[in-house]
């Protein structure tokens, strides 16, 4: 099993894979709670689910959706699971952050699920910071972890170990509007290390540091879950800490609704 985070070697390098008995419970749990609802989803959505693990739920339905119905359902439906929200008050995961440095975690952002399918580029993330996020303190981190099969042909986070060190980069916006933001000028890809997380373990990268998502060159879909922590101990205010946002869906009905209103 892989030791808890070193700060030593995260400080230099920007990133550190670790695991341990409660990020496999943690993660087992969230497992099965996606499980059940892509289950619940495909049923909801296609009249049926077959299989009986993540990865053959979600393998039936890209296989039998129209126009992404059912995997769509998934990506918005997946992070609102209280199991899933509930990681990034996980112990585990807590005392990762701490170890990165940060002295009073707090959530950057709720829990983000993303579903890659194989061999598609459409969604894939250039390389990039994710500094935008937790621009409240100097110091914030990430957890990036697989759910379901992972291995290293589900082509997991690849990272530039110590780039951190350099601060924030040249970016530009990215124009094909998956990610904010890309770096200005593309690293080689011979500076990308692919960090390769076991089953029961989880990536913690500086949020400064640059990334990139690995190419799914496997047969499934890759599952994988973001957890980000801002510290609120270098917090540049008091008055902008995360909250969360309606969701599109509800956003568009409140602007309908307001519209008829005023319409009548």
């Amino acid at each position: 099993m892989t030791a808890a985070l070193d700060p030593r070697r995260f400080a230099s390098e920007g990133y550190a894979v670790i695991g341990g008995p409660g990020i496999a419970a943690a993660k087992a749990e969230a497992t099965a709670a996606l499980t059940d609802m892509a289950a619940f989803i495909s049923r909801r959505v296609l009249g049926e689910a077959r299989g009986e693990t993540l990865d053959d739920l979600l393998a039936h339905m890209a296989a039998a959706e129209t126009d992404r119905a059912a995997t769509r359902a998934c990506y918005e439906v997946f992070p609102t699971l209280p199991e899933v929200i509930a990681l990034i008050n996980g112990r585990a995961f807590k005392q990762a952050a701490h170890a990165a440095g940060l002295a009073r975690p707090c959530a950057g952002t709720n829990p983000l699920i993303r579903l890659d399918r194989p061999h598609d580029t459409q969604f894939s993330t250039p390389a990039h910071q994710d500094w935008w996020y937790s621009m409240l303190s100097d110091r914030a981190v990430v957890i990036w972890t697989g759910i379901g099969t992972m291995d290293p042909q589900m082509g997991p986070v690849e990272v530039i170990p110590g780039s951190h060190q350099n601060g924030v980069v040249a970016f530009r916006p990215y124009e094909a509007g998956h990610e904010w933001f890309e770096c200005a000028t593309p690293p080689q890809d011979s500076a990308f290390v692919a960090t390769a997380p076991g089953p029961d373990e989880v990536v913690v990268f500086d949020q400064r540091l640059v990334h990139r998502s690995g190419a799914n060159r496997s047969t499934r879909i890759r599952v994988s879950v973001q957890l980000r922590y801002n510290d609120l101990e270098t917090a540049a205010a008091m008055t902008s800490t995360f909250t969360p946002s309606l969701s599109r869906w509800v956003l568009e009905r409140q602007k309908a609704a307001l519209e008829t209103r005023t319409a009548s």
